[in-house]
């Protein structure tokens, strides 16, 4: 009976010991999985889009890439921010912006302001957006149907608009947008990138900082 006992007992703990190394190595190979899901993203093949446009000299050597909500009151806090550090450095600094609907019905506002690029007036129209943010974004709910007096007030034809919003174009730029953030862990917006290089800590200096830095590396001793 002893033996038996002892018998067992051995074949207990050496599936245990199978068990523990099977857990170790589920875990190595999960750790593993984790390391590479983040170190080995392609940055720069989810910032850029073929559907991007450029504010500023598109030759420029320092890029900003901006992720952002129309409906976010940070984002139009910081547009003429990141606006006058494009003026400052005077050819050396362009701006792309990437539009994620993260507030509440803001998807046909992000639709509107792709639509807009159709007539030539997507820089104009988020300005206008971003300016009468208050008027059309009612306790963080948006609503489209009230932002289209305001652009039209600066040109937009709104019926052209309103069949262009409808271009399956439109809905694939805006799944990249929406793919792209979703790889990068883009979680808030504004979410800032600056020649690849994410902003980590939030805020105005921190931003300049950043642009700074990346212009003294990309136009060294000018």
């Amino acid at each position: 009976m002893k033996k038996l006992s002892t018998k067992k007992s051995l074949e207990v703990k050496k599936r245990n010991k199978i068990i523990s190394i099977a857990v170790l190595c589920i875990a190595v190979v999960i750790t593993a999985l984790s390391f590479t899901s983040k170190e080995s993203i392609n940055i720069d093949q989810h910032l850029y889009s073929q559907n991007d446009l450029i504010f500023g000299n598109k030759y420029a050597k320092v890029t900003i890439v901006e992720f952002f909500d129309p409906a976010c009151e940070s984002c139009r806090a910081f547009y003429p921010l990141v606006k006058s550090q494009i003026k400052k450095y005077k050819g050396k600094v362009n701006l792309i912006v990437r539009p994620v609907a993260f507030h509440r019905n803001v998807g046909p506002v992000v639709a509107a302001l792709e639509a807009t690029k159709m007539q030539g007036k997507f820089w104009e129209s988020l300005g206008t957006t971003l300016n009468y943010l208050s008027r059309w974004a009612i306790y963080h709910v948006a609503n489209v149907d009230l932002l289209y007096p305001y652009l039209q007030d600066i040109g937009v034809d709104i019926e052209k608009l309103k069949i262009d919003v409808k271009n399956p174009a439109i809905a694939e730029s805006m799944a990249q947008d929406a793919l792209d953030a979703k790889t990068l862990k883009v979680l808030k917006t504004p979410t800032f990138y600056v020649n690849g290089t994410e902003l980590k800590r939030f805020g105005a200096e921190q931003l300049k900082a950043l642009i700074a830095k990346e212009v003294s590396k990309a136009y060294p001793g000018k």
